[in-house]
């Protein structure tokens, strides 16, 4: 019975900076999609084409967070490489809102969740 009570303590303490980050992560820009989509009604891709469509509008800090999946999403290869070839994070920052759809999509579904 204790063996079971620590091996159920030693899972919830484990898995609970794994949750924090990554609501911290999708919390950085949930301000910003309130803010930008809080007419929009959720469900069949909604938010997502919201969030795509005023990217480029959002905070510093959630615009620092799609530049970071950009980095690291395929969507956006080409267009960080034809953008940004130095891959520089500021240049990233500064063309999101020029990027296409593809990477712009890959970046609303990190933003959503979805991904």
């Amino acid at each position: 019975m204790m063996k079971s009570i620590l091996v159920i303590g030693a899972v919830l303490l484990l898995s609970a900076p794994v949750a924090m980050a990554k609501e911290r992560s999708i919390g950085v820009c949930a301000a910003d999609v309130k803010a930008k989509c809080a007419e929009v009604k959720p469900g069949e891709g909604r938010i997502k084409d919201c969030v795509k469509t005023h990217a480029a509008e959002f905070s510093d800090m959630c615009k620092a967070r799609l530049a970071r999946v950009a980095e690291i999403s395929k969507g956006c290869t080409p267009d960080v490489k034809e953008s940004c070839p130095d891959k520089e994070r500021s240049c990233i920052l500064k063309n999101l809102g020029n990027f296409k759809d593809q990477c712009k999509e890959a970046l609303a579904q990190s933003v959503a969740g979805t991904k």
